[in-house]
């Protein structure tokens, strides 16, 4: 091995660098003292501390302050919630029929997160659901939803025809749907529903609250994702309290099948007509014209949808001379013969002249005045009052307020006080200009007048009936809102002179039903034309107001006609008819036995009818007595006869004996009084069982009549 040469020069080495000069060579790390240490360990736990109060602070923000708000958030995206309406409380006429009921129906919907095809499931729904499959694939395109309604309240044969198309991810909820069985009758006092059983009108928005019940409620919940449904859970709803009417389904098609009749004929804008109870405020019915078909509510025209009974005001005109009557009558300053000079047709008021609207009367007794419908006479008897007792006397009979019956939208009418009247606004109340009533405003004061003096509130609602189906007993009318309004023998003194109105030259004559004695008066107002602000000589509301009988009222009955077309526009030409063929058939159907020219004169007050019409049942000694005269009869073989003769109602014509074999004698006198004849006996018997003249046999008023009971 080669030894390395050395040689003699060793490395050099690097000499230390010297600090360049005007720099300080670095001094030596110094050790951390105590304090030091101690000052950073406060700092950190400082820090430290506040982040722990920092997320305390918010998380006791959110626990506490946002926890209502997080809660419904979470909600909406864990859980899916479907209101199920309940069944709505029935609504019944006051012989239990049925008006308003809910049925129950089936709605379709989709769980889109389940359904792989939209679609194709939109086109298959399409046909059944007659829905756009455009509009139905939209619909389930939605994932993010569990639960979307594809249609509401099918038919059975839908639900058939979907269930045949086996789609998964469609399902059926149980809805009830309202149902009107007898369409428009009392469409405007029942009202009308909505898609989600809401009231929209009527008694179905007034008593929305009770009938409505408490809805249910089908929960869905998912995961976080808000994919797969994890629970269903289900409220069942409660459903709603019932209704039961005043009104009479049988009495509310008469009102309005003589109405539309009226209206058809006239070529008016429009009507309505209310029957009364006197006695008790009950509305046997109440009609209007134009109607509508509650099952078909949004198809209806808004002029068919108002109540034009209450929500609508009139001038009244003369129908308004009986309430200045009463106010002069129960003030003692007019006696019903009294004489009172009309001036010859006309009077000047101020610088007004108020003419009369048909000849020119001189002399006339008070009642006269009404019977003619005096202008000139019925404005010198309201001056004999101050005007705030006129005033008064108008508001006590209900007139510038709402009468509170149950029904929305009801007008209190146009009534100023005394200290706006104008110089002429004395004298035009007393014809019924310068204030607007409403016929239900209209139809409370004549039965005032009717019982008695005593205006009894008008009401639709008789009862109520629970959930649970028991029908309670009929509600008393409440005591404050009674009140009297004239002294008794004021009212009958009135209603004896309202007797007048269908004499043979009064203006009512064509109200007047053979058998049975009627009060009322016509009344012809003219609108105000709202161009020129004064009264139109071409738009008129005709009006009758009438009660029947009128010894003991069972019935009050107001018509209006608005804007009767063609000659014959008056009240007494286009209402008063329609009053009579109103009120002849109710008095028969409410058992009212007739009284004058047509009556079964008993040798004591009937005691089967009471004031209201409405039947009861005989005393027990009658009923006895009854049993044992056709007991003995039939044991003995003997008949008892009935001489009578036969007395015609004024405007009775020949005609042909009808057959009255084995009718009760009050049936019997109530078919003779509807062919405007009288059978006159003196007892009550049991059944006819022979007559004379025989069935069929030709016959005038004045022919001897006998009847075999």
């Amino acid at each position: 091995m080669t030894p390395r040469r050395v040689t003699g020069r060793l490395p050099r080495r690097r000499a230390a660098r010297r600090p360049r000069r005007g720099t300080r060579a670095a001094a030596p790390p110094v050790a951390a003292t105590p304090r030091a240490r101690r000052a950073r360990l406060i700092l950190l736990i400082v820090a430290f501390g506040a982040g722990l109060l920092s997320l305390g602070a918010r998380c006791a923000h959110l626990q506490i302050f946002r926890a209502g708000d997080l809660i419904d958030r979470a909600r909406s995206q864990q859980e899916r919630s479907v209101t199920l309406h309940p069944y709505r409380g029935p609504i019944l006429d006051r012989n239990g029929r049925e008006l308003a009921l809910s049925l129950a129906v089936d709605s379709v919907y989709a769980d889109p997160s389940s359904i792989d095809d939209p679609a194709g499931a939109a086109r298959r729904l399409s046909r059944a659901v007659g829905i756009k499959p455009s509009v139905l694939a939209e619909r389930l395109r939605d994932r993010d939803r569990q639960f979307v309604w594809i249609t509401r309240k099918i038919t059975p044969e839908q639900r058939a025809a979907i269930e045949k198309l086996a789609i998964d991810g469609i399902g059926f909820v149980r809805e009830s749907r309202r149902y009107y069985p007898k369409r428009e009758l009392a469409s405007h006092v029942l009202g009308a529903c909505g898609v989600d059983n809401q009231g929209l009108s009527g008694l179905e928005f007034s008593f929305d609250r009770s009938i409505g019940g408490t809805p249910g409620r089908m929960l869905f919940l998912q995961d976080g994702r808000g994919g797969k449904v994890l629970d269903r859970s289900r409220t069942e709803p409660i459903p709603g309290a019932g209704l039961v009417l005043t009104l009479d389904s049988n009495i509310q098609h008469i009102a309005e099948r003589e109405l539309a009749a009226a209206i058809r004929k006239s070529g008016a804008a429009s009507g309505a007509v209310v029957v009364l109870q006197p006695g008790t405020g009950e509305v046997l019915a109440m009609a209007n014209h134009p109607t509508f078909d509650p099952n078909a509510f949004p198809d209806a025209p808004e002029r068919a949808r108002r109540n034009i009974a209450v929500s609508d005001f009139y001038e009244p005109g003369s129908t308004f001379k009986p309430v200045v009557a009463a106010a002069v009558l129960d003030s003692g300053r007019a006696r019903p013969n009294e004489t009172i000079w009309c001036e010859n047709g006309s009077i000047v008021v101020g610088r007004h002249r108020f003419r009369e609207d048909s000849r020119p009367f001189g002399n006339l007794t008070f009642t006269e005045v009404l019977a003619r419908s005096s202008n000139v006479g019925a404005i010198k008897l309201a001056r004999r009052l101050d005007p705030s007792e006129l005033f008064d006397a108008i508001v006590r009979f209900g007139f510038g307020e709402k009468t509170g019956i149950e029904l929305p939208g009801e007008s209190p009418g146009m009534l100023r006080d005394p200290g706006d009247w104008s110089g002429l606004s004395h004298a035009s109340l007393a014809i019924g200009q310068e204030i607007g009533i409403t016929p239900l405003q209209m139809a409370a004061a004549i039965a005032a007048i009717a019982n008695d003096g005593v205006r009894v509130p008008p009401r639709v609602v008789r009862a109520r009936i629970d959930p649970s189906g028991r029908r309670p007993r009929a509600q008393a009318q409440d005591a404050p809102g009674m009140r009297r309004v004239i002294a008794a023998s004021a009212a009958r003194a009135l209603r004896r002179m309202m007797l007048s109105i269908t004499a043979d030259e009064a203006t009512g004559r064509l109200a007047a039903v053979p058998g049975y004695s009627i009060g009322g008066k016509t009344g012809t107002a003219q609108k105000v034309d709202e161009e020129t602000g004064r009264y139109s000589r071409t738009r008129h509301v005709a009006w009758f107001a009438g009660l029947a009988p009128v010894e003991r009222p069972a019935i009050a009955i107001v018509v209006m006609i608005n804007e009767p077309r063609g000659p014959r526009f008056h009240g007494g030409d286009v209402a008063a008819p329609v009053f009579s063929r109103i009120a002849r058939p109710v008095l028969q159907y409410l058992n009212v036995p007739p009284d004058r020219d047509g009556t079964l004169v008993f040798d004591r007050a009937p005691a089967e009818v009471l004031v209201s019409g409405a039947p009861e049942a005989p005393p027990a000694e009658t009923a006895a007595s009854v049993r044992r005269g056709r007991h003995s009869g039939r044991a003995s073989g003997r008949t008892a006869v009935m001489e009578a003769s036969i007395a015609g109602a004024a405007g009775t014509r020949r005609g042909a004996m009808p057959d009255l074999v084995g009718m009760s004698l009050r049936r019997a006198t109530e078919v003779l009084a509807s062919s405007g004849l009288t059978c006159r006996v003196t007892r009550r018997g049991a059944n006819v069982t022979g007559q004379k003249p025989a069935a069929g046999t030709p016959i005038r008023p004045g022919d001897p009549c006998s009847v075999v009971y």
